[in-house]
């Protein structure tokens, strides 16, 4: 999953979780209005329906988080979540010469991961040769790090900039 699409499901979920200690402290202190509010509205059977989907759609997406690759040592397993491996993979792009801005993103199977970069790169490079380091870096990086085998790394290369330098008056 995109770090776009995670920082969305944490402030969803961090939104909801305020609202629910809001209407908690508000129950402790014999607010009863939010508790009939609720209760008002699953009694209909429109609503009801809308919060049930709405409630197992979060529940669903909030393991989504929690998805990782599982490696195993003979002391036991360890597991690193996607967003651990896509840091680590960004580290390792960002220090190949020529690369601007790197975007990953990792497919997990049982026993390997996949990964496609997004690149942005400077121009006046050799791209097939920046490319082909590129991918052994992340891979060998990401195998040193982890452990986990790399099954191939996908490279697109969607722009080419200019660095902008800073001008002095």
């Amino acid at each position: 999953m995109n770090r776009t699409l995670d920082r969305l499901l944490i402030g969803i979920m961090s939104f909801g979780y305020l609202i629910a200690a809001i209407f908690l402290v508000g129950l402790a202190f014999g607010w009863m209005t939010p508790l009939e509010t609720v209760r008002y509205y699953l009694l209909q059977s429109t609503n009801s329906w809308i919060m049930g989907i709405t409630g197992i759609i979060l529940f669903l997406l909030s393991f989504a988080l929690f998805i990782g690759v599982v490696h195993e040592t003979p002391l036991g397993s360890i597991k690193i979540t996607l967003a651990a491996l896509d840091n680590l993979v960004i580290k390792a792009a960002r220090s190949v010469q020529g690369i601007r801005e790197v975007k990953a993103y990792i497919k997990a199977q049982q026993n390997y991961v996949s990964i496609q970069l997004t690149v942005q790169v400077q121009p006046d490079l050799n791209i097939p040769q920046m490319t082909e380091e590129l991918q052994k870096k992340v891979k060998e990086y990401l195998t040193k790090t982890t452990g986990i085998n790399v099954h191939d790394v996908r490279v697109i290369v969607n722009r080419i900039t200019w660095e902008v330098k800073n001008r002095v008056e």
